[in-house]
């Protein structure tokens, strides 16, 4: 590997050497892209991958389908382990045995190539076989997430049309309205694979308490495999067309969109994830806490660790003691999650002191930016790093990556992956250095677009490969992007734009603050006023709204300093414990109307 202190990777020729144009070119990225890259002048905010990355060879991303790259894995990996589900374990070649029989009761049924399979599940083992074997027959998998509810369910089954669906046994009541499109439905229990000895977890003893018993309308999901004829060989598949994954995304306004992704984006995500992380070691060892009906639930737990023969433990329902003890027990050495784990864990320092956690060497945040008191609180505690990491479910999660081989500002989320980011100003135009705008994203990764939805897809997906990300950021000197905010989530207040992870920042450095959230709320006077919400550590002292303020006051410009504080027993967070500030708006505004 190449040593680089302090490198500059910006636009201009003295960037593009010859190293960076045959990494790019083999990796298959269009030489137009490039060159419009190139022209860029090197003062604009225009960044690409690191050089670390690309000076060492990086293969050329294989033409084939996910499941025939998992499946060249399994040849060179078949007796190791896979996947450890409620502490029973699966090799290789187990797991293919089940996936080849999930992929033959798809075909047995009629479904094929342009057809849908769902999958309304927990992050299991079911779902890993789920995926890949319709991956095997040629069909799309779409995951939907276990907290919908009935109507949400059939929005999302009847905008992409699935035939079939596998899912959670306590789940198909939620099904069922939706049941008469579907040519074939199977459920499974959370019990059906774990070991007589398993450890339950406090956070799934209700669900595990619960006798199964069989469902009307639906098979059992093992005992079908049991039956079915293995699909010997995987359906034919033009990777840059054919859709491997839809993943429903939820936005800012309407419902939710079907972002489409190809297997070529999913086999050029495998390898380039695996690249850039190389620092981790010939196996990985991931602690699979991210859903798996959201894009880091693949692109970040499954897909990298499967392409260098590597272990999943998929966790169904985050615990805090359940996941000291896995961490130990089984070696995880890579940790993906939000900023909101790493705060639960911290906050039971007798486990962090009982625990060894020598194993753990990547920790990265992902949801939202990680606060700078917290990535120090984390390395004092473990002695890992913990950096910042950004995507979305258009550029297949890990699009910004700011890895533990590169000494960056804490602050930073880091650089492409294996991608081009521009910074691009409200006049429309490229911004320069250290000027915030929107954070537009290009890159062979790079989702399709949304089902169903051609307008959407033509104001986000630009003709020229750009995609609009509804980010604000800005690149530095230094050559790194930092995230300021979700563009819809700036306050303006007195004519000011505020960004609320600044002042969260702030929040989070007070002693007694477990958790922060910030939103701007209606003011006559001055358009909007600051207002955040806090969770209080449990062991913290007697703390008031008054302290609270003072702190950030002694901290913050008067423009930015918040001029409410709530203290919560909790914060409403989604799927993937991102903390949702548009449910603390909603709540404030019904409030404010009364």
């Amino acid at each position: 590997m190449c040593a680089i202190m302090a490198p500059r990777f910006v636009a201009g020729a003295a960037f593009y050497d010859a190293a960076f144009w045959q990494c790019y070119q083999r990796l298959g990225y269009p030489r137009q892209w490039l060159e419009q890259g190139q022209a860029i002048e090197p003062h604009l905010s225009y960044v690409v991958s690191h050089p670390s990355w690309y000076m060492e060879e990086v293969p050329a991303p294989p033409l084939i389908s996910i499941y025939e790259l998992f499946a060249r894995t399994v040849a060179a990996h078949r007796d190791e382990i896979a996947v450890v589900f409620m502490d029973k374990a699966i090799t290789y070649g187990q797991l293919d045995d089940l996936i080849s029989r999930y992929a033959g009761w798809l075909t047995a049924l009629g479904l094929g190539r342009g057809d849908v399979a769902a999958a309304m599940l927990p992050n299991s083992l079911q779902h890993v076989i789920a995926f890949y074997g319709a991956a095997k027959a040629g069909v799309t998998h779409c995951p939907i997430n276990v907290m919908y509810q009935a109507d949400e369910v059939a929005y999302q089954l009847k905008d992409c049309g699935a035939k079939a669906i596998v899912a959670l046994d306590l789940l198909y009541d939620k099904i069922r309205p939706s049941a008469g499109q579907l040519q074939g439905a199977l459920v499974t229990n959370i019990k059906d694979w774990a070991a007589d000895d398993c450890v339950v977890p406090a956070a799934i003893k209700f669900l595990w308490d619960i006798p199964k018993t069989p469902v009307d309308g639906a098979a059992d999901f093992f005992a079908t495999l049991a039956q079915a004829a293995p699909l010997a060989q995987a359906a034919p598949c033009a990777p840059n067309d054919d859709v491997a994954l839809l993943l429903y995304t939820a936005g800012t306004t309407g419902k939710s969109k079907g972002v489409i992704e190809t297997h070529f984006n999913m086999v050029y995500n495998s390898l380039t994830h695996t690249h850039a992380f190389r620092t981790w070691g010939p196996r990985e060892v991931n602690f699979s806490i991210m859903p798996m009906f959201h894009t880091a639930g693949y692109f970040l737990h499954l897909l990298p660790v499967f392409y260098q023969g590597g272990t999943v433990i998929p966790i169904p329902m985050f615990d805090v003691a359940d996941c000291f003890r896995i961490i130990e027990t089984y070696g995880v050495n890579v940790i993906f999650a939000p900023p909101t784990l790493f705060i639960a864990l911290l906050q039971r320092p007798e486990l962090v002191a009982a625990s060894d956690l020598s194993s753990i060497k990547v920790t990265i945040g992902c949801g939202a930016p990680v606060p700078p008191a917290l990535q120090e609180q984390w390395e004092a505690a473990t002695g890992a790093r913990l950096v910042n990491g950004w995507g979305m479910t258009e550029t297949n999660s890990g699009g910004i990556i700011s890895t533990p081989g590169i000494k960056d500002n804490i602050t930073a989320i880091g650089v492409p992956l294996f991608s081009e980011v521009l910074i691009v100003g409200d006049d429309g135009k490229p911004a320069p250095r250290g000027q915030q705008g929107e954070i537009w994203y290009r890159g062979l990764q790079l989702a399709r677009g949304y089902l169903n939805k051609p307008q959407q897809t033509a104001e986000a997906f630009l003709p020229d490969g750009w995609f609009r990300t509804g980010d604000r950021g800005y690149v530095d000197e230094a050559d790194f992007v930092h995230f300021v905010d979700r563009i819809k989530d700036l306050i303006v207040a007195s004519g000011y734009n505020v960004a609320p992870v600044e002042i969260e920042d702030v929040l989070y450095q007070h002693p007694a603050v477990a958790e922060a959230a910030v939103i701007g709320v209606a003011d006559a006077y001055r358009g909007e006023t600051i207002k955040a919400y806090v969770v209080l550590k449990a062991e913290a002292a007697e703390v008031d709204e008054a302290a609270l303020l003072a702190h950030c006051k002694e901290r913050l410009a008067t423009f930015k300093a918040p001029r409410q504080v709530e203290i919560r027993q909790q914060l409403p967070k989604s799927a993937v414990g991102k903390i949702l500030r548009r449910v603390l708006r909603e709540e404030h505004e019904r409030e404010a109307a009364r």
